[in-house]
């Protein structure tokens, strides 16, 4: 129903109502009131009637306007952009307030799950981890006193990583790492430590963002992994096999150490395709405590480290890709004492060589490493050197394509990995004391040289989780009531976040 009509049909009414009222001049007051009345239903009939179909045109004009838009661009005649100009599709202001109520839950929602359910900090920070569960079991032989089975946790480490300063232009980061680690205690008790294990700064003198063929050097500050051979020098998620070599597990090289050291590596040799990068020449320089871990240190003396790598400048397809010769060395001096003995100068030094050779699937390492350490001989009360010496050699062959650089890089869903199977084999010797063929180490409690080979296999099922199976043949050339020839099996589950 239109306005016009209304205004036609009122003015009707009044014509007729005025002829009529020339003859009836008594009633003309009264019939008067009643139209009145009858105009004022008529019209609030007709808001309500133009309200609803306002409603009700909503949706049509949008089917109108997109069948109108495109019978215009097919004549050639307007662009849909002008045709959306022509229709004003109108909010009323329940509509807006709705809207607004609706903005203001949900930043309430989200202001107050960043409060309960988010872990903040004023700089970048990633935490992450590393937990090995274990399970051993050996043969024993008659040991006196030895478990043939048990359950243990290898390793259960946790940390945060992140930046302190960051350069976004050249990439000299000023970043920081903090790590805390369980540790069994030695004073018989079911107790264990939860102790600092990384802990410090590191500053990047050079560009880290402007390609892979620039050199790279570093300063870290702080307790750390020694720069020293190949096991030494890899944090615990990237170990290949269960159990670490004996030759640095027992001469202390596993455990971190305070102070400062320098690394770095020049001309790089890059495979832009492969996304390969090998540096023909690695070098660290430090100087740190060198009584373990925190620790202050407990004599004037430091101990002094240096190693160099070199790595032949091959392309990613070459046979001799990843072959790297690599040398290490420690200048250290200890406090002693013993048998009313003492010695805040009593040598201990470290000198290694290792081979690295790794060509997807297989791979080969080896490491020399000799030990001179100065300890007190209680039995003839006088200070004596031990000379150590330790050989590891390790082979692998692995069957799937999780290590492949062009598997890397593919595009992937995260819980989606390929699974790859490595099988290995290590050769371990370790000898104490060449000067003394029955001398008993303190560190491992064992007597004399012995040899450990080792058969695993590790399944990699995730791209941080693998499982690992571990056989362990030990032949000791001393055998006593507390050490004989024996097996021992293993089996692990280590996961990374």
């Amino acid at each position: 129903m239109k306005r016009h009509t209304l205004t036609a049909a009122i003015g009707l009414i009044l014509s007729t109502t005025s002829t009529y009222s020339l003859a009836q001049n008594a009633s003309l007051d009264q019939e008067l009131v009643g139209l009145k009345q009858q105009i004022q239903a008529l019209q609030q009939r007709v808001n309500a009637v133009e309200a609803a179909s306002q409603q009700k045109a909503v949706p049509a004009a949008k089917t109108a306007w997109a069948e109108s838009t495109a019978d215009a661009q097919q004549d050639g005649g307007i662009s849909a952009d002008e045709a959306a100009e022509e229709t004003v599709l109108a909010a009323t202001s329940d509509d807006v307030d709705g809207l607004k109520s609706d903005l203001e839950n949900y930043k309430y929602d989200q202001s107050r799950q960043y409060e309960r359910q988010t872990v903040k900090s004023t700089r970048d920070a990633t935490l992450y981890g590393t937990v090995q569960l274990r399970a051993n079991t050996q043969d024993n032989n008659g040991v006196v006193g030895a478990n043939k089975s048990t359950f243990d946790i290898g390793t259960a480490l946790i940390g945060i990583r992140g930046n302190l300063f960051r350069d976004y232009n050249e990439g000299k980061n000023l970043d920081y790492q903090l790590s805390f680690g369980y540790g069994k205690r030695n004073d018989g008790s079911n107790n264990s430590n939860f102790n600092l294990l990384d802990a410090f700064i590191r500053y990047n003198a050079f560009s880290t963002n402007s390609g892979l063929e620039t050199p790279k050097l570093n300063f870290t500050l702080g307790q750390q992994l020694l720069p020293f051979g190949l096991d030494v020098q890899s944090p615990e998620d990237l170990r290949p096999t269960i159990t670490t070599a004996a030759a640095p597990t027992y001469l202390g090289l596993f455990t971190r150490q305070n102070g400062f050291i320098v690394r770095g590596d020049v001309k790089p040799f890059v495979d832009f395709g492969s996304n390969y990068r090998a540096p023909l020449f690695e070098y660290a320089l430090g100087v740190t405590n060198g009584n373990g871990s925190n620790k202050s240190d407990d004599n004037n003396g430091k101990d002094y480290i240096g190693r160099a790598a070199f790595t032949l400048p091959v392309d990613y397809a070459s046979i001799f890709r990843e072959l790297k010769f690599g040398a290490s060395y420690i200048k250290g001096e200890a406090k002693i004492t013993g048998a009313g003995l003492s010695d805040s100068k009593a040598k201990r030094d470290r000198l290694g060589f290792d081979v690295y050779y790794n060509h997807a699937p297989f791979g080969v390492t080896y490491e020399y490493l000799q030990g001179k350490t100065d300890y007190v001989d209680t039995a003839n009360t006088e200070i004596k050197q031990a000379k150590s010496e330790g050989h590891t050699f390790t082979a692998f062959y692995t069957l799937g394509d999780q290590f492949y650089n062009s598997i890397k890089s593919n595009a992937k869903f995260d819980d989606f990995w390929p699974k790859s199977i490595q099988g290995y084999y290590r050769f371990d010797r370790f000898n104490p004391n060449k000067n003394q063929k029955d001398y008993l180490d303190a560190a491992s409690g064992r007597t004399g040289e012995y040899d450990i080979h080792s058969l695993g296999l590790n399944f990699f099922f995730a791209q941080t989780t693998k499982l690992q199976l571990q056989l362990n043949h030990y032949l000791f050339d001393i055998e006593t009531a507390n050490q004989k020839d024996t097996n021992e099996l293993q089996a692990q589950v280590q996961y990374t976040f």
